[in-house]
């Protein structure tokens, strides 16, 4: 019996010690986050350091980046979604390559911002111009929509 509470004791404390590790290697990972937050989500803090997710924003700036007119485009995503996970790294080198700045907002740590813009669906992607939606692809799609979207939309706008 002795052998069974000393063997216990042992794997408890190898799991708490396990916790303490991760909890200290998470709050490292998160200081000066991007988001401006102190706690994340664990899906959140594994896409950190992904080249995939850098252009991140907020939804106080991306407010003001629409109400200013500019012509916006914006990835709404979320990090526990399988199809954006599946999307994102196609998506977000097609836009590097193209040129095209495609904001990232990640709807897991701001989820009542889809509501605002009407993102009930990740992924979305969507073009806004002049203060208004002007047009956005709803779940996943294949890259050709998603390159005829950027020439469409936003490269055409912008020349």
């Amino acid at each position: 019996m002795k052998k069974i509470i000393v063997f216990a004791s042992v794997i408890v404390v190898i799991f708490a010690a396990i916790a303490i590790i991760t909890n200290m290697q998470n709050a490292s990972k998160t200081e000066g986050n991007i988001y401006g937050k102190d706690k994340l989500k664990q899906s959140t803090i594994e896409l950190l350091d992904d080249e995939n997710y850098q252009n991140q924003i907020v939804p106080e700036e991306l407010q003001a980046q629409i109400d200013s007119g500019e012509p916006t485009t914006v990835y709404f995503f979320s990090p526990e979604c399988s199809h954006c996970l599946e999307t994102t790294p196609i998506l977000a080198p097609l836009a590097e390559e193209m040129g095209v700045d495609m904001l990232q907002l990640n709807l897991i740590e701001f989820p009542e911002t889809g509501g605002t813009y009407g993102i009930y669906q990740t992924p979305t992607l969507v073009y806004f111009e002049d203060g208004e939606f002007v047009d956005g692809i709803e779940g996943a799609a294949a890259e050709s929509h998603y390159e005829d979207f950027f020439n469409r939309y936003v490269l055409d706008r912008e020349s």
